[in-house]
């Protein structure tokens, strides 16, 4: 009977490091899939690199972006914020990190996935695997490049409105940065 069980264990052993060594591991982003209702482009994260580093513009990057904003959106997906892993660990599963998260969900989600929950898990991942590859340091660049599906959506009618949303509270807080109310009172 012993030799029995033995055998099984062995067998049970042998099986799971088999099962264990044919999974791939997660692949990361390869393309960006800008929609617009019913209308997508597919930008490579290769031309998106090209862009960025040798200032080459290909496919549908040369329609998509006019001369004079190329330094700017180079400078953006340069940009880099410094959060240390834990701390950024925390931010992503904290109130107002998942309620942020849900916003980003709407615009950004797994290509064919619209789905909140996974993109949310999508975009924690992304971040994650970003700072912990690039010594606690993320970029926009780096986020796609670390996002854990083959192809990310932007829904760019979604991505307008939050832009809206944000220039509109942005001048708000300006106005208010610049006191009227105590220059009426004086």
């Amino acid at each position: 009977m012993k030799e029995f069980k033995l055998f099984y264990m062995k067998l049970l052993i042998l099986l799971s490091i088999n099962f264990f060594t044919f999974i791939e591991p997660i692949k990361s982003a390869e393309n960006i899939v800008l929609i617009k209702s019913i209308f997508t482009r597919t930008v490579t994260i290769e031309e998106l690199e090209d862009f960025v580093y040798l200032k080459e513009k290909k496919g549908l990057l040369k329609k998509l972006i006019p001369k004079e904003d190329e330094k700017k959106i180079i400078k953006l997906m340069k940009k880099e914020y410094e959060a240390s892993l834990e701390l950024g660990s925390k931010l992503l599963y904290s109130k107002i990190g998942n309620i942020i998260m849900t916003r980003i969900a709407k615009v950004i989600y797994p290509f064919r996935y619209p789905n909140d929950e996974m993109a949310i898990l999508a975009i924690k991942s992304g971040s994650i695997k970003a700072l912990s590859e690039n010594d606690n340091k993320i970029t926009l660049l780096t986020f796609i490049k670390a996002y854990p599906h083959k192809s990310i959506a932007i829904d760019v009618t979604e991505a307008y409105k939050i832009i809206n949303k944000v220039e509109s509270m942005n001048e708000l807080v300006q106005f208010f940065a610049n006191s009227p109310l105590k220059q009426i009172k004086e």
